[in-house]
């Protein structure tokens, strides 16, 4: 559903329909801005087709927008994740070996999520960088803890392919955005320094997000099983 510009939204859909152009106008400035201070509400409602205030009836703030928009890009990438995870083997702990074929299913799974929602991995740099000092507590909170079902579902998910306990895999998904954020920090810089990196002396600095998080995460979950006590014969 589109909404003329210059009308109010009155119904649930209308309203709907303008919060997702406005999400969307905000995704679209930030994936060419080098940082979230880039981004004004005035550009954002210039490319949403919206006054300046209408914005504000949907985020009361800047800080606020940007937490709706990763509130947004993380269900969706857990959704991605969710679908990747079940398509993905029971690891079978009994057999040889098992381990290292679980472990990079695992990391497979995780990595092709991002790569399905690829805002995802910056964002969630930009909030536990320069975005969540300046949040507010209660708006935050809502957020975080709207997300708490959906994590353990992942965490039984994974620990599914993993062959670890739901409780040993809740443990490991906070392992998740750790090596997403500094993998991203090494391997994603922002536009406005993208082309740096393709002068051919700086090769050893390009590195290829996919696989850097891929390697990082499937050695993060062959030490978990690694660690984990062997079971009684």
């Amino acid at each position: 559903m589109t909404i003329a510009p210059g009308r109010r939204a009155r119904s649930t859909e209308a309203k709907a329909a303008r919060r997702e152009a406005i999400l969307d106008a905000a995704r679209r400035l930030y994936e060419a801005a080098p940082t979230i201070e880039a981004v004004g509400i005035e550009e954002v409602a210039r490319a949403a087709g919206v006054a300046k205030g209408t914005v504000y009836l949907y985020a009361p703030s800047k800080e606020a927008l940007f937490l709706a928009l990763y509130e947004r890009t993380t269900l969706a990438w857990l959704d991605r994740l969710e679908a990747r995870l079940a398509a993905k083997p029971a690891a079978d702990p009994a057999r040889a070996g098992y381990a290292a074929d679980a472990a990079r299913a695992a990391a497979a799974a995780v990595v092709g999520a991002c790569t399905d929602v690829p805002l995802m991995a910056r964002l969630n740099a930009a909030l536990h960088g320069s975005l969540e000092p300046r949040l507010d507590a209660d708006a935050l909170y809502a957020v975080k803890i709207g997300m708490i079902e959906r994590l353990n579902g992942i965490a039984r998910d994974l620990g599914r392919v993993l062959g670890l306990p739901a409780r040993e895999a809740a443990e490991v998904v906070p392992g998740l955005f750790v090596c997403m954020i500094g993998c991203h920090h090494v391997a994603m810089p922002p536009p406005n320094l993208a082309g740096l990196y393709e002068r051919p002396e700086m090769a050893p600095y390009r590195l290829d997000f996919s696989r850097l998080m891929g390697n990082s995460l499937r050695d993060m979950f062959l030490g978990r099983l690694a660690a984990r006590p062997e079971e009684p014969a």
